[in-house]
């Protein structure tokens, strides 16, 4: 079995993510797995995600994902885990991504925009192996997050020694924005969504910012949806 967590803080994201990315992975999957939510509201969260209290520290939004690195999270060391940001449509079949070991090593996005850079919307790594990105991190968290312009995924490059990248690994890996915004590739089995539009505004209106005016995608809906 495989642990696949997720992170929801704040009120960016209500519960919705959570359960129709719970729902989309049980589509698209054979492998047994628990889905872990690390989130300081449980409310309409469904059952069968396991819900974990997220620490009482001064940390806000995706700085809270370094602190899935520690031992605190609950999980069993030598455990896969598996983390997806909320905002990420599994729309394929993805048993050889849960099936694959990590090892030592960490396995994140390759920017979608910056390929040489690391990114972090969907992560994997052997629990126990990543504690020093955490232990770095604490010692002086302010210095840290001054210390990078590109929020918790540098400081996770940064930590750790040759991360493997999703997409030189497996076929099926898009971004909304580049590559699913006129329809939704044949072989897509993960598609990352990332600033604007939502996953909710991709299907409900057009939405104009500085990179395109996208407008509504209905397949969107098949795929994200709590059953």
């Amino acid at each position: 079995m495989i642990d696949i967590v997720c992170l929801k803080w704040g009120n960016k994201f209500g519960p919705e993510y959570v359960n129709n990315l719970y729902a989309g992975i049980k589509r698209n999957t054979n492998i047994p797995f628990q889905l872990h939510c690390y989130t300081d509201d449980v409310t309409g969260v469904a059952k069968g995600i396991k819900c974990h209290p997220l620490p009482d520290i001064p940390l806000t939004g995706w700085w809270f994902k370094i602190w899935l690195f520690s031992d605190e999270i609950g999980i069993e060391p030598g455990n896969t885990i598996m983390f997806f940001d909320l905002d990420t449509l599994v729309t394929g079949n993805i048993d050889n991504i849960l099936q694959y070991e990590p090892g030592d090593k960490l396995m994140g996005l390759q920017n979608f925009y910056h390929p040489t850079r690391f990114a972090s919307g969907l992560l994997m790594w052997t629990h126990g192996t990543q504690h020093h990105i955490w232990d770095r991190f604490q010692k002086d968290p302010q210095t840290a997050i001054n210390s990078t312009t590109d929020g918790d995924q540098e400081w996770t490059e940064k930590n750790t020694t040759s991360p493997l990248r999703f997409q030189q690994q497996f076929a099926g890996i898009y971004s909304y924005k580049q590559s699913c915004s006129r329809g939704l590739p044949p072989d897509a089995c993960i598609v990352c969504y990332h600033g604007t539009p939502s996953i909710i505004q991709s299907y409900t209106e057009t939405v104009t910012n500085y990179d395109g005016i996208w407008r509504p995608q209905q397949w969107v809906k098949h795929h994200w949806r709590s059953r």
